[in-house]
């Protein structure tokens, strides 16, 4: 089959784009064609069909909000993507016309891209699902959180709470407009076009029919994790790691809380070292090192981004992982990709948390938010070497067992016949 893969970047930013480089790879292992179709960034990985690919908002080197150069034809644009985009539209059907892919998968296209794309596909009769890799649909913010706590009200009552709130940016005016995107997307029908929804986490399947989505038209479809990840661990070095955004919402500040008071009930083995892998806003990153220093906080290391290569090998250093989301998560890749490794995981106990950890068998779970709480699971598993080694090992079999390559190959190539009769 021709498959196309649709998401608004073409690099790796995040776990969408881990999962669409790694289901390339599948579907491409499995003798199908796979064409790409997103903006056009200098970041992007090399592409065939990035003739295909649609201009920027602004510049081709500017990729987040936070950086955009805005002047009025970037402003118009900006709104445009977010309601609809007769460009995208117009680019889009270029591919569909001169490719004539069989089948089509949508990973993040709101925004960026905006529901021209679902229009399009529908135009030119292109079976396609959209996979749901967050809360944007029932979320403004798409996190359901506010002020670093769990909202639900959205969920259970409308979206204008996100204005009332200034949960998008924390800004009256940035919330209204997405607040009017989503009545528009709503008002046109949209979400309804779209014949199903590949959803990650039953937890999040849970939230989308708790806020009256269909859920004869959503399929439970959980991240897979490459077979060459599943690897015999090196010699561990007294490392625990954190590896993903630097956000508020991933728990990161929160975690050095934790380390604090570790250190302040002495607690703190002076051997271990606290890993922290990723990248956030400047400023944010900048608040993190202030306050590990300020509190002199001991044996805390700051790596920034690393290569997949890299975060293999520290991930097989490593004696545990932490996962503090504030957040309801949604099946980090990274937090999988360490569970294939035996690596013992820390993580909070809400969102699709408990659904990959098994409290005391591949994992440990701890009330989220409760620092008291997350130290004690931290001493426990450092103490206890053979609960370490018992989670390693069932951790590994579930990954294999649940979250395989060849698993999820066949629940997709399932889901193309049952649902849109490809072979």
């Amino acid at each position: 089959m021709k498959i196309l893969i649709i998401n608004h970047r073409y690099f790796v930013s995040g776990g969408p784009e881990r999962y669409l480089f790694n289901l390339k790879e599948l579907l491409e292992q499995n003798k199908h064609v796979v064409i790409p179709f997103s903006v056009r960034y200098t970041q992007n990985e090399k592409s065939e069909y990035e003739k295909y690919f649609v201009p920027p908002v602004s510049n081709e080197n500017e990729v987040y909000f936070k950086d955009q150069t805005w002047n009025p034809k970037s402003f118009f644009k900006t709104i445009e993507r977010l309601f609809y985009s007769r460009e995208v539209y117009q680019y889009l059907s270029t591919l569909l016309k001169d490719e004539k892919p069989d089948f089509a998968i949508v990973l993040h296209y709101s925004r960026k891209l905006s529901p021209s794309v679902v229009e399009a596909l529908k135009d030119y009769n292109i079976p396609f699902v959209v996979r749901v890799s967050d809360f944007g649909m029932v979320c403004p913010n798409n996190m359901l959180i506010r002020e670093n706590k769990i909202c639900e009200k959205c969920i259970s009552g409308n979206l204008w709470n996100s204005v009332r709130y200034k949960c998008v940016k924390n800004s009256y005016g940035a919330s209204l407009i997405q607040y009017l995107a989503a009545q528009f997307h709503y008002l046109k029908g949209y979400y309804e076009t779209i014949p199903l929804f590949l959803v990650p986490s039953k937890f999040t399947m849970e939230k989308l029919i708790q806020a009256g989505w269909d859920e004869n038209k959503l399929i439970h479809f959980p991240t897979f994790v490459k077979d060459e990840i599943f690897l015999n661990g090196n010699e561990k070095k007294g490392k625990i790691v954190y590896i993903g955004r630097l956000d508020e919402e991933k728990g990161v500040l929160f975690f050095l809380h934790t380390i604090k008071l570790l250190q302040d009930k002495e607690r703190n083995n002076e051997e271990i070292q606290y890993v922290i892998v990723g990248s956030g806003t400047p400023e944010f990153e900048k608040s993190l090192k202030e306050y590990s220093e300020s509190n002199n906080l001991k044996n805390v290391l700051f790596l920034g981004k690393l290569s997949k290569p890299e975060i293999d090998k520290l991930i097989q250093e490593s004696l545990l992982m932490v996962a503090p989301s504030l957040w309801y998560d949604n099946m980090p890749n990274s937090v999988l990709e360490a569970l294939s490794m035996g690596l013992p995981v820390i993580a909070s106990n809400h969102g699709s948390f408990p659904e990959i950890i098994e409290h005391y068998k591949t994992g440990l779970l701890f009330k989220a938010g409760d620092k008291k709480d997350f130290a004690d699971k931290i001493t426990l598993l450092l103490k206890d070497e053979t609960l370490r080694n018992e989670i390693s090992t069932n951790a590994k079999q579930f990954i294999e067992k649940k979250h395989s390559p060849k698993k999820h190959y066949e629940t997709l190539m399932n889901i193309c016949n049952k649902y849109f009769n490809l072979q």
